[in-house]
């Protein structure tokens, strides 16, 4: 199984798809065309809360009631109900990166055991299958990603490197 996982997450990321029509996938100040087409394709590989993958690509991450969520820096927004849970990805080259969300739920970024500043983020409800697309800048180091306040279990999430 693991070798299937690594397969997927390693598959080459196309960047045609379906264009966003008159919904708010267009309003969310960055171009989402490669998260529609990957979140729409029907199979992300899912994994438990405090998996280690990899690297960057699209994945579902099945969390668990934030009580019993560890994290590895203590969340910005405390712990608040719901669902929550944490992934690290093991090797991430230097550069911009965006983390997008299918399902609300905040999230903190983390490197070197340190939160890291959002450097653009849009929240909507009105973009079919996606609610929460950030960037941010990453050295070439282990990043984690915190989550929590998720209304559902299974959170799907792409991580990709930006051109």
């Amino acid at each position: 199984m693991r070798g299937v996982l690594v397969a997927l997450l390693l598959m080459p990321l196309g960047l045609a798809g379906p264009a966003a029509g008159g919904d708010g996938c267009g309003r969310f100040g960055w171009p989402l065309t490669r998260e529609i087409e990957l979140f729409s394709d029907g199979y992300m590989p899912a994994v438990e809360a405090s998996s280690w993958l990899p690297r960057e690509g699209a994945f579902t991450l099945i969390l668990a009631p934030v009580s019993s969520a560890f994290y590895l820096v203590t969340p910005e927004r405390g712990r608040d109900d719901g669902f929550g849970g944490i992934v690290t990805l093991q090797w991430i080259a230097a550069g911009r990166y965006q983390v997008t969300l299918t399902d609300d739920a905040w999230i903190d970024v983390v490197q070197d055991e340190r939160r890291l500043p959002v450097l653009a983020s849009v929240r909507r409800t009105d973009c079919p299958g996606i609610r929460f697309s950030l960037q941010v800048e990453l050295d070439s180091k282990p990043l984690t990603l915190q989550f929590g306040g998720a209304k559902v279990r299974r959170l799907g999430i792409i991580v990709l490197r930006l051109p």
